[in-house]
């Protein structure tokens, strides 16, 4: 066991070298892909192209797959790529309109705005709330109601401005229990069962995910505060323009705990009013949402689960915006409504302020580019950032054919760049995520990491299952380089001893789920081990598995007599045991290069 970990945890050290791919079959393969391919800009290119190694067209295929997908390419996708290269544009449309793109959105979007947080936001239930669900769903069907619009706008192929301008949002039924709302005739393409389309009942004007009560009890404001810090969530989230990055001159004669001074200095001297004269202006769109916190709607009910304060508003459903206190901006900071200097009214004015304002398509085009490429939104080449934002606007603002010009881009397409190229530190090899790492696995054996902390039925009940590669209470997200959300706020693209170790633990849990379960079944069945039977030890069947699992698990040919077979048949011996010999491999093979990166 030791020299498996060694070897497969040494590669990761390196870029793996590419061949071309061949797939086992699976029980179910997607249809065939189709002849025709929707049309894509050509985007401007990071680097001559004498600057770039370019990946083959089922390489590409592989790497697309992976990150649209969450999967390896079925084998019909494969023999369609080599027959015909082109193909591969039919075969992004699909995966662009399939189910599993819109979780990749989600994804991307929670990097952006920082929802799936566990605990500190997770509000309890209690009254008409008591028992309906734990944590975890909590925070998947609550916290996530902004990124579940989010992914109805990209999957539906609307304006991506509608995310702001949408006079509906997307809930679940908890997320109507939490917040109180009415529910919409779902139109021509319906939310996913269990998700609804609906206008929150809390009187605040309906404006995308900018009216989202989810959005703004992550993103809180205290007293002091004004609703600064959300407005410059808005700012930095959509423009690309947050305030937290702006130069300001240093100053220390403002006595900070003196709030007149404060509220004088924020008027009268330069230093503060540079920022403050549009930031403040912003604020004062947001006063009508009030701070909801755990404790609060804790007090709000008494031992037996009544409401006791229902005055106040906490309990549910909660009413998260009291448009009696949308104008305080008047005795708080003075400044009205605005928007970077052009006056503004609400909610809705604002968010047809920011469809309108050439920032914000570039940085919708700045920020999918930078999740693809896995650079920061800022690291984009201003040429290249051009060029996006033509694409999208060309597109109407839809983002399916700006994804799909990025991954059939040479940017995306390139192995690794010349030293010294403008490429150099933006193509070349990407990481593989989390959660991107959960979907490969669980295509590839059917094992979904999960747990039940903690003992007893009032924890089974609290946290209930968790997704331990989607979580970071009790589950592994950060370590694995993904983003916890309140104190790990920006992925991370190196291979830790942290990420290393939950890569082998994950490998070793999934290698030997699938060998237990893929031997119950008959090799119909199967998944993965369609060449050999439980406690079948002759060297050809072995060799011919051996092949096969590099074929499905690495998306790479391997010859029965080659040497990577020959390595891995070494590793199956040396196991003396049928079952034991197969997890070992088949957690080696999950260990890859190929599988820690694309």
């Amino acid at each position: 066991m030791s020299l498996l970990i060694g070897l497969s945890l040494l590669g990761c050290a390196r870029e793996p070298r590419r061949s071309a791919t061949v797939e086992a079959a699976r029980p179910s393969e997607p249809p065939p892909p189709t002849a025709t391919s929707r049309p894509f800009a050509q985007l401007r290119p990071l680097a001559p192209a004498g600057d770039l190694e370019l990946l083959a067209p089922v390489e590409h295929l592989v790497r697309v797959a992976l990150v649209l997908a969450g999967r390896r390419p079925s084998e019909d996708e494969i023999a369609a790529v080599r027959r015909d290269p082109a193909a591969l544009g039919s075969i992004v449309d699909r995966y662009l309109d399939a189910p599993e793109f819109g979780a990749v959105v989600r994804d991307m979007w929670h990097e952006i705005l920082l929802l799936r947080v566990e605990g500190r936001f997770v509000l309890p239930r209690l009254g008409p709330l008591a028992g309906a669900g734990s944590d975890a769903d909590w925070v998947r069907e609550v916290s996530e109601e902004p990124l579940r619009l989010i992914e109805h706008v990209v999957r539906r192929d609307r304006p991506f401005s509608e995310i702001v301008t949408a006079d509906y949002t997307i809930a679940s039924d908890l997320g109507l229990k939490a917040w109180g709302g009415t529910t919409l005739p779902p139109g021509e393409d319906p939310p996913p069962e269990g998700w609804h389309k609906v206008a929150w009942d809390s009187e605040q004007p309906m404006a995308g995910i900018l009216s989202s009560g989810a959005l703004w009890l992550r993103h809180p404001s205290n007293g002091t505060n004004l609703h600064r810090g959300q407005a410059h969530v808005i700012a930095d989230a959509l423009l690309c323009s947050g305030f937290l990055d702006r130069d300001v001159p240093l100053f220390n004669d403002i006595d900070l705990s003196d709030e007149t001074a404060v509220k004088n200095a924020l008027v009268d001297d330069p230093g503060c009013v540079s920022c403050h004269q549009t930031l403040d202006p912003l604020a004062s769109h947001l006063f009508g949402f009030v701070r909801v916190a755990p404790g609060q709607v804790r007090r709000s009910y008494a031992s037996d689960g009544a409401c006791v304060k229902e005055e106040r508003g906490l309990c549910y459903p909660l009413r998260e915006y009291k448009p009696q206190l949308a104008k305080q901006w008047r005795g708080k900071t003075g400044r009205p409504p605005g928007y970077f200097g052009l006056p503004s009214e609400d909610l809705r004015s604002l968010a047809r302020q920011i469809a309108d304002d050439p920032r914000f398509s570039m940085c919708v085009a700045r920020r999918f580019y930078g999740y693809f490429m896995q650079v920061g939104w800022n690291e984009v080449p201003d040429a290249t950032a051009v060029s996006l934002q033509d694409a999208l606007i060309d597109a109407g603002l839809r983002v399916k054919p700006l994804v799909k010009a990025i991954v059939m881009s040479d940017d995306f397409r390139a192995a690794r760049a010349r030293v010294g190229s403008p490429a150099e530190g933006i193509a070349g090899r990407k990481t593989t995520r989390p959660e991107q790492l959960a979907r490969l696995v669980a295509d590839l054996t059917g094992f979904e990491w999960k747990a039940h902390p903690g003992k007893g039925a009032k924890a089974a009940e609290r946290f209930g299952e968790v997704d331990l590669m989607g979580t970071d209470q009790f589950g592994y997200r950060a370590m694995a380089g993904g983003v916890e959300g309140f104190q790990i706020t920006e992925p991370s693209f190196a291979y830790s001893p942290t990420r290393t170790l939950v890569l082998q633990t994950l490998a070793t849990e999934a290698a030997a789920f699938a060998v237990e379960q893929e031997f119950a079944r008959g090799r119909g069945e199967r998944r993965l081990f369609t060449e050999v039977d439980d406690g079948e030890a002759a060297e050809p069947a072995a060799r011919a598995q051996l092949a096969r699992l590099h074929e499905r698990v690495l998306a790479a040919p391997a010859a029965e007599r080659g040497p990577e077979v020959d390595a891995s048949y070494a590793l199956y011996q040396a196991a003396g045991d049928g079952r034991r010999g197969w997890i070992l491999v088949l957690a080696a093979l999950l260990q890859d290069p190929r599988v820690a990166f694309h």
